[in-house]
């Protein structure tokens, strides 16, 4: 099964159906601290919702390289991070993440994320990545702020969590850009 590890500690794998139970339980753990943010995130989240992100992971995996990752910590599932709205035609996707609370502060997001970008510029070939944040999210929106991607704008009212409409802060990275970037990898 894919696995990327990042340094000693953390590491980010493809998702195991056998490990749905886990997933689950983490998402249970963190409902209060993911519900404001991901629409997903939704009281009855169940060893069977597990299963079917893990299921479509998979398959888009298969279908066309696109992936989502568990990010371990010492082999412990802490969160995700992953990419969607893949456009070959237009070299361009957007990533997204999510992490256990009391695994935040860490610098673990960014981290993980360099290393997607990095895979997304330079073996994917995209460029560009974009990042998507409720304005109201301020520690999501330190993670691209943090890499030096540019806020385009906002996005008003485009999702709809827990039955109250959000915005969306909107950041970006091009290939040129990122390569002149002196971050740390």
């Amino acid at each position: 099964m894919f696995s990327h590890r990042i340094d000693d500690k953390i590491k980010l794998s493809l998702p195991e159906m056998d490990r749905a139970e886990e997933l689950a339980q983490v998402v249970q753990k963190n409902l209060a601290h993911l519900q404001p943010w991901m629409p997903w995130a939704v009281d009855d989240y169940s060893e069977v919702s597990a299963k079917e992100w893990i299921q479509r992971t998979l398959s888009e995996f298969a279908e066309d390289g696109r992936f989502n990752a568990v990010i371990m910590v010492d082999e412990k599932m802490i969160g995700a991070i992953g990419f969607h709205n893949l456009s070959t035609a237009h070299g361009s996707a957007e990533i997204g993440y999510w992490i256990d609370k009391s695994y935040e502060g860490q610098g673990i997001i960014s981290r993980c994320s360099k290393a997607l970008i990095d895979y997304l510029f330079n073996v994917r070939g995209l460029n560009r990545v974009q990042i998507n944040c409720n304005v109201e999210n301020v520690r999501s929106r330190a993670v691209p702020e943090r890499l030096g991607f540019k806020l385009e704008g906002v996005h008003r009212q485009v999702e709809k969590v827990q039955g109250k409409f959000g915005d969306w802060a909107v950041y970006a990275m091009l290939r040129d850009e990122w390569a002149q970037k002196n971050i740390p990898r």
